[in-house]
């Protein structure tokens, strides 16, 4: 599994394509230009994140 922010979701995907791992989970994560995510925005987003990272560990997918 790997997150991965939504700038880079088809990058992602065609490069685990490529390594032949396309099956490999993307979490996708908002993305935020360097500096400009205000305080608590990445927490938030990790927040957003977990219920995602939780079903892939468990395969509950």
């Amino acid at each position: 599994m790997t997150l991965c922010q939504s700038i880079f979701m088809e990058l992602g995907r065609t490069e685990a394509k490529f390594f032949g791992i396309s099956s490999l989970p993307l979490v996708e994560i908002p993305h935020h230009p360097s500096g400009g995510a205000l305080p608590g925005e990445h927490r938030a987003d990790a927040e957003g994140a977990v219920d995602k990272v939780g079903a892939i560990l468990t395969l509950k997918m």
